[in-house]
């Protein structure tokens, strides 16, 4: 029976052991932190599935057989811990993200309709847009409950015989061996050792990973003025407004609405960096960046910053590195959550040669 060795038990590394598993496979876990890690980029209330990907038509492509992927996970927990709020683009100038986004749907044939700036505000009251902002919808959308996920993930994978080593940290990895050598000395062995380590991927693999861009994002839940409450939860998610990196979560299940900022973001990495936030000032910049495209912007009261890291280079890819008996997944960019177990699906699809590792690559890098 093969053993499938994964170093981190985010949504990347659950979702490989869910399908390790269904194929039969023996599958131990190691994760630095408690499972869930609630520092994890995979822990959240919810996070964001959508079509729309600006110019990047490879990844809007992936998005239908993400949607299946979920479907069969849904199929093993019993529910779906998913919303169909939809989600829009809005565009304010030429070559913009939602100007992309249309070309990018019209290239694929993804389905969509295009709305005005009058059509925009009957979708979304709670906003006040320039006259000449349009926006596309296209497809399903709407949140995943992350935190829910990952937790019922971990419980379906225990039960189903993986072994979950929780607060156990690794050193090193050898990749052509599939080695994992833990803080302890000891080592765990595998036919294959898949690192998915998110932000920590330096730690383990400095001389190849060592001066990989990472970055701090907070993400700003937040309370809305009793006017638009019922608004923001019935309107579609928002994926951009602009190319400012604003977007947003409605509430949903009692998720809350979460606004996000790219602006925002910083070179950090975690052990470096800690995980407390400063409400006040990281809301403001946050909630500012929104502000020229609320009604009653004063109204929003900050509740929380969730703080994540990731990895994120300039090409805004996934980028999967194979070895002799090893996979490392990185540059997540914070966008991976929605393809976790696709993903999963794909690497062990490749493990038992129904894929060639190069393919995998292109694959996932959305080529």
């Amino acid at each position: 029976m093969p053993h499938i060795v994964i170093v981190g038990a985010g949504i990347v590394g659950l979702s490989i052991a869910r399908d390790a598993l269904k194929r039969g496979h023996q599958v131990t876990i190691l994760e630095q932190s408690s499972v869930p890690n609630p520092h994890s980029a995979s822990f959240d209330s919810h996070r964001m599935i959508r079509y729309h990907y600006g110019a990047f038509g490879g990844y809007t492509r992936m998005v239908t057989p993400a949607f299946d992927a979920w479907e069969r996970v849904w199929s093993d927990l019993g529910h779906a811990h998913f919303e169909n709020t939809g989600a829009v683009a809005i565009s304010l100038e030429p070559n913009d993200y939602g100007e992309k986004t249309l070309n990018t749907f019209r290239e694929v044939g993804q389905e969509h309709e295009v709305h005005d700036r009058a059509a925009m505000e009957a979708l979304c009251p709670h906003l006040e847009l320039p006259a000449h902002a349009w926006g596309v919808t296209g497809g399903r959308g709407g949140p995943l409950f992350a935190g829910r996920i990952v937790t019922e993930l971990a419980q379906w994978v225990l039960e189903h015989g993986a072994v979950i080593r929780a607060h156990c940290k690794v050193d090193a990895v050898d990749l052509e061996r599939g080695v994992a050598t833990l803080a302890d000395g000891g080592e765990v062995a595998g036919d294959l050792l898949v690192v998915a380590a998110g932000a920590w991927i330096s730690r383990l693999l400095q001389e190849r990973f060592g001066n990989s861009p990472t970055f701090r994002q907070g993400l700003c839940y937040v309370d809305p003025p009793a006017t638009y409450v019922e608004s923001w939860r019935q309107s579609p998610a928002i994926v951009a407004i602009g190319d400012h990196g604003g977007y947003t979560l409605p509430d949903r299940r009692g998720a809350g609405l979460k606004f996000g900022h790219g602006g925002h973001r910083k070179p950090a990495k975690p052990e470096e960096q800690g995980f407390g936030s400063d409400l006040a000032a990281e809301s403001a910049i946050i909630l500012g960046a929104f502000k020229p495209y609320l009604k009653e912007p004063e109204g929003y009261k900050p509740t929380r910053i969730q703080v994540g890291f990731y990895e994120m280079d300039s090409s805004r890819r996934f980028n999967l590195e194979t070895h002799s008996h090893g996979i490392v997944v990185t540059n997540c960019d914070g966008q991976m959550f929605k393809f976790g177990p696709l993903l999963g699906e794909r690497i062990m699809g490749m493990f038992e040669g129904r894929q060639s590792a190069a393919d995998l690559r292109r694959w996932a890098a959305g080529y």
